[in-house]
């Protein structure tokens, strides 16, 4: 099988989505399901109960003998107990003191985290640090798996991390100490992400061009019910203790166990690394599946201008036409000449620094990332934060998702994904700024909910700016730099995620302070997001050399036409070009 085959093409013969892409995507997407509940999953289980010093079973131990005291009065508050001595000459003597006999809850201490490892008070700051390790952990998990999952194959550290998350999630269950717990939030959060952002990939992988936005738009919506899965479960199990809410949870991730053998190896990666012999046997393996006859499928290709057909004609010294080694310019010798025989390129993470082009879509994508990250965050964490029922108000913050996901679906079927980008961040910034304004001029009931409503809305368009970026940060990769691109990007959205929980201490300084920010910086993304490139009708570009030719060829129809936009059928006709160039290599 030759490695340079279109491979969109080839999905289209069998169905772009056939009974096995189908198979092959739930399998992908329940996983999103593991994803969710890894992370949200402290949201019920770490919640903060109401607090206060617990009652003393003594009290006759805080009076001094030497002092005649007629009267000691106890006053027990969330964090101090304060004992009011009433002296016989008349003097009354006040003493404050951090809660002598622990604290008490309005819930029993095994229902909650927080709780029962007492992370309140002089010690709440620890749960801001559980919170911000998690972070920590997704991001370094993001890049890590990412560079894997580029040289060693997708489907490995997707099975991998799932399996570790599984066997994490049951050890949180039974920690001893808030040690420990730390220890495996941070593991946890490295593996949810590993999974989050390989699974995104690898969804991507499995269906033609016109098919990927519909792939991402599933992902936003198993994501967003496992957000609202959540909340039923938790509340089904409220009177049940939080380490049997955790491995309820967990068991979300079991068939993991058996995914291995479920689960097969994106075609396109194992072409690009000249695994052929194992994309052969899922092809046909999907040819069955789909009722479709493999010989037709590849012969049918042959015939679409493919590099098959390039290998029957023999045609051996083909070069660039003279318009495009113009384009790709003298410096790239080994781009021209390399007509032999098919050479498998292997990136690392210097490579985003070395080509300027990938360096400049990956500084871009890297301030959206955190600035998404930061804003969604942000938002639902005060949300989870509001006065009234915890469980209604988490239900709403998520089901509200679900208008992004019906949004971004339609969008995305007659918008770019450069365009969807600026318009989802321009809406999140307006309605923000709108809400913070009314927030802090407002005093009236009708202006409170005025706010609340353009808060939700500004939560709406901020997720579906960040399902979009999953979909467009790794169309703008090759294939070997895809999973770094993403994890990098991933790495940097943590950054944002490590920095949310200070949104709300901010608030209580300068109240208008935190929905200014994030309305700045959702305009500054849109600004920067109009310098990239348009993806929408364009083939996944597998080397740097047709990463390159593609920008060169877009910038020089840019100076020859003021408008951004193109037919997607322009686009597809010049990666056609590029793939019999890339045949010879």
């Amino acid at each position: 099988m030759d490695p340079t085959i279109n491979v969109d093409e080839i999905w289209r013969k069998l169905g772009k989505f056939g009974r096995f892409q189908v198979v092959q995507l739930l399998i992908t997407f329940v996983t999103i399901w593991s994803a969710a509940f890894s992370l949200m999953s402290s949201v019920f289980t770490g919640f903060k109960p109401s607090v206060q010093c617990a009652p003393i079973e003594n009290t006759t131990y805080y009076i001094n003998e030497s002092d005649v005291t007629t009267t000691l009065s106890v006053e027990y508050r969330e964090c101090s107990v304060v004992f009011t001595k009433n002296f016989t000459n008349g003097t009354t003597k006040r003493e404050e003191t951090p809660c002598p006999a622990g604290y008490s809850y309005n819930v029993p201490r095994e229902r909650s985290l927080v709780a029962e490892f007492d992370l309140v008070c002089g010690d709440d700051g620890l749960a801001e640090v559980a919170q911000m390790l998690t972070m920590a952990g997704m991001g370094l998990g993001a890049v890590l798996a990412s560079v894997v999952s580029d040289r060693y194959g997708r489907k490995v550290v997707q099975v991998g991390s799932h399996i570790a998350i599984f066997l994490t999630g049951i050890g949180v269950a039974f920690v001893p100490n808030y040690t420990v717990l730390i220890v495996l939030r941070f593991i946890s959060g490295a593996l949810q992400q590993a999974l989050a952002v390989v699974g995104a990939v690898l969804a991507m992988e499995l269906v033609p061009e016109e098919g990927r936005f519909v792939g991402e738009v599933c992902g936003l919506l198993f994501w967003t019910t496992g957000v609202v899965l959540l909340t039923p479960i938790a509340y089904l199990m409220r009177y049940h203790t939080w380490r049997e809410l955790q491995i309820a949870l967990t068991l979300c991730s079991s068939y993991s166990l058996v995914q291995y053998w479920i689960q097969e190896e994106p075609v396109r990666w194992l072409l690009i690394n000249g695994k052929t012999g194992q994309a052969e046997r899922i092809l046909r393996k999907a040819a069955k599946w789909n009722n479709v006859n493999y010989d037709d499928v590849i012969s049918s290709n042959k015939g679409n201008g493919s590099s098959c057909e390039i290998n029957i004609l023999k045609d051996t010294t083909m070069k660039y036409t003279q318009e495009e080694e113009e384009l790709l310019g003298s410096d790239d010798e080994k781009a021209k000449s390399s007509v032999r025989g098919f050479v498998v390129e292997h990136y690392t993470i210097l490579t985003v620094f070395k080509n300027r082009y990938i360096l400049q879509n990956s500084m871009i994508m890297w301030f959206t990332w955190l600035t998404d990250s930061l804003v969604y965050f942000g938002l639902t964490l005060a949300a989870t934060s509001l006065a009234g029922n915890r469980f209604l108000n988490y239900f709403l913050n998520g089901a509200v998702e679900y208008v992004a996901c019906f949004l971004e679906y339609h969008m995305m079927k007659r918008v770019g994904r450069r365009s969807i980008t600026v318009i989802f961040h321009v809406t999140s910034a307006s309605a923000l700024l709108i809400a913070t304004v009314v927030h802090f001029f407002g005093e009236s009931e009708s202006m409170v909910i005025a706010s609340l409503v353009f808060t939700l809305i500004g939560k709406m368009a901020i997720t579906g700016s960040f399902s979009t970026i999953f979909l467009f940060t790794p169309e703008l990769y090759p294939t070997n730099l895809r999973n770094v691109g993403m994890g990098m990007s991933s790495a940097f959205a943590r950054l944002g995620g490590m920095l949310s929980p200070f949104a709300g201490t901010l608030a209580k300084k300068v109240e208008w302070l935190p929905g200014s920010i994030f309305a700045f910086m959702c305009f500054l993304v849109a600004l920067a997001v109009l310098r990239l490139p348009e993806t929408r009708g364009v083939e996944l570009p597998s080397t740097i050399r047709e990463l390159e030719l593609w920008h060169r060829k877009q910038k020089t129809k840019k100076e020859a036409d003021d408008s951004m936009s193109r037919p997607a059928t322009g686009h597809i006709r010049m990666f056609s070009t590029e793939r019999r160039q890339t045949s010879e290599i």
